[in-house]
């Protein structure tokens, strides 16, 4: 037994020798264990540096850092500095780190902050990439970015060590030909293509099921997005928040197109599941908004077979739909406005899913383009 011992002891004791003996020092004070991780909440591909100074294209991101992470950066404890790492591969292959510095640089220029986004910040990103930066192939491959943030700090007699606190890498997003496909159905394929490439699909459905129901904050985004790239002009800011289960300034301004109204005086509801009719009724009004004085007459327009399960608000919505093109029925006819049953509402009956969602943003901007 005692021999046992002495073999463990002389094993931990070589071990602990092995140790930086920084690692075994605990972090000066107001240093972190650990740092919150960063998100990026969008992405977009466009032409020109950060200075707008020339034509290569360039990836924008748009990171929401915690407010851990901005508080440290003021304080710096123990004369230390924060900074952020990017991280990007293309299609399959390995992360590299594409570029980095001071979080600093990122949050000190004014033309960086994300207007009406919550400690959200621009990143403007080039891939790792093979060539001049002048082949970024966005049909045909795929780019996908990750961040991550540290903590760089001094300690010692004299300060001459350092070390350094991570966090927790941010979500993936990509961009390119392998978006929006992996976790979609066959038939949507096509428009979704197309729908990625009219820069129609909003980053909160990046790397979504998108055979799954799309929800209300979901749809806000899309019909925002639809607005804005169909007038070429900015949807605009609401001048208040009614609500009080969410600051998505895309909702917000959902809301302030009369694309949305809440669940009630002050809750929107963002996380529930929206019907085809719900879907119909609000892309109908963001026709209305995009084209306030277009003819969205119904006369002779029949009534669908299941007719008298359309809620009356829905009505005209889901018939200029089907009159347009934009909506159709099942073979039959039928509209499917909404599970009418406790057993069609458990078997998905009338939800509008992500993907279908999708696919009507890309005819309604078809149609109005």
């Amino acid at each position: 037994m005692k021999r046992k011992l002495t073999t463990v002891l002389l094993i931990l004791a070589l071990f602990i020798s092995i140790i930086p003996v920084n690692a075994l020092a605990a972090a000066p004070e107001g240093v972190p264990g650990k740092l919150e991780a960063p998100a990026i909440v969008n992405i977009e591909l466009i032409t020109g540096d950060v200075n707008h100074t020339n034509s290569h294209p360039i990836f924008r991101l748009e990171i929401k850092l915690p407010q851990s992470a901005l508080d440290l950066d003021e304080v710096r404890p123990a004369d230390g500095f924060a900074n952020i790492e990017y991280f990007s591969k293309i299609d399959d292959g390995n992360w590299e780190k594409s570029d980095g510095g001071y979080m600093d640089n990122l949050i000190g220029e004014p033309s960086f902050k994300v207007p009406g986004k919550t400690n959200t910040f621009y990143a403007y990103v080039y891939p790792i990439d093979e060539g001049d930066m002048e082949t970024i192939d966005i049909k045909n491959r795929n780019y996908s970015f990750k961040v991550q943030l540290y903590y760089q700090y001094y300690f010692g007699e004299d300060n001459s060590e350092w070390d350094y606190v991570y966090s927790d890498f941010s979500n993936e997003v990509s961009k390119g030909s392998a978006s929006f496909y992996e976790k979609a159905s066959s038939w949507a394929e096509p428009e979704l293509k197309k729908a990625e490439e009219a820069g129609l699909i909003p980053a909160i459905l990046e790397g979504a099921d998108l055979t799954r129901p799309i929800t209300r904050e979901e749809f806000c985004e899309l019909s925002v997005l639809l607005y804005e790239k169909t007038t070429g002009k900015k949807a605009p800011t609401a001048v208040s928040n009614p609500f009080t289960d969410t600051d998505n300034p895309q909702i917000l301004k959902a809301y302030q197109l009369g694309i949305t109204s809440g669940t009630s005086a002050t809750t929107f509801s963002p996380h529930i599941l929206i019907t085809r009719e719900q879907c119909a009724a609000m892309l109908f009004r963001a026709m209305k908004a995009i084209k306030p004085d277009g003819d969205y007459n119904i006369a002779g327009v029949k009534d669908f077979p299941d007719q008298k399960y359309i809620s009356n608000w829905a009505v005209d919505a889901t018939k200029y739909m089907s009159k347009v093109g934009i909506i159709t029925g099942d073979t039959k006819g039928n509209f499917m406005p909404k599970a009418s049953t406790t057993a069609q509402e458990a078997a998905g009956y009338g939800k509008a899913t992500r993907e279908q969602a999708i696919a009507l943003s890309l005819r309604t901007y078809e149609k109005m383009k």
